[in-house]
C-alpha cells in the first residue's frame, strides 16, 4: 500500500473523514432507534471506495446504495447447498437466484468502471490508478 501513496497518515485522515461523518449521521437521528449497519457498512465502503478511486461519495449517492445493495445480495449465501446437491442449479428457483447474482455482480462491475473511466479522465486523479487500469485490462 505504501508503494500506491497510502502511508498511515493518508489512512488515518481518511479514517477519520468517515468516523466524523458517521458521528454526524448518529447525532442526526437526535437519539431515536435506528439500524446501524447501514451507516457503518457505507463509512467502511467509503474508505476502500475513497482509497481505490481518490474521493469520497456521499452516503446518499445512489452508485453507493446500489453498490452495497448489490454487495449484500452477493454475500446471501447458498453455494454450499449448490456444491452438495449440484443438480438444485437446474431448479427454477435456483436458477433464478444464480442469475440474479450475475445480474447483481455485473452492476457492480459496471459502477467500478464507471468509476475507473472517471479517474481517468483526469491525470494523477488517484494514486493507484494504474493497479486499476492493470485490473480492467486483465479482464
Amino acid at each position: 500500500m505504501k508503494r500506491f501513496g497510502f502511508g498511515r497518515r493518508v489512512m488515518e485522515s481518511r479514517i477519520l473523514t468517515e468516523v466524523e461523518e458517521m458521528m454526524s449521521g448518529v447525532r442526526e437521528k437526535r437519539g431515536r432507534p435506528f439500524d446501524v449497519r447501514q451507516l457503518a457498512t457505507s463509512c467502511v465502503v467509503n474508505v476502500v471506495m475513497s482509497m481505490l478511486f481518490g474521493r469520497r461519495f456521499d452516503h446518499s449517492e445512489p452508485a453507493l446504495r446500489q453498490y452495497i445493495s448489490n454487495a449484500q445480495y452477493l454475500n446471501v449465501n447458498f453455494t454450499v447447498v449448490l456444491h452438495l446437491f449440484p443438480a438444485l442449479r437446474f431448479l427454477p428457483r435456483f436458477k433464478r437466484s444464480i442469475a440474479d447474482k450475475i445480474e447483481a455482480a455485473e452492476k457492480n462491475c459496471c459502477i467500478i468502471d464507471d468509476n475507473i473511466a472517471a479517474c481517468t479522465e483526469v491525470p494523477n486523479c488517484c494514486p493507484i490508478i494504474v493497479f486499476l487500469e492493470l485490473i480492467r485490462v486483465a479482464r
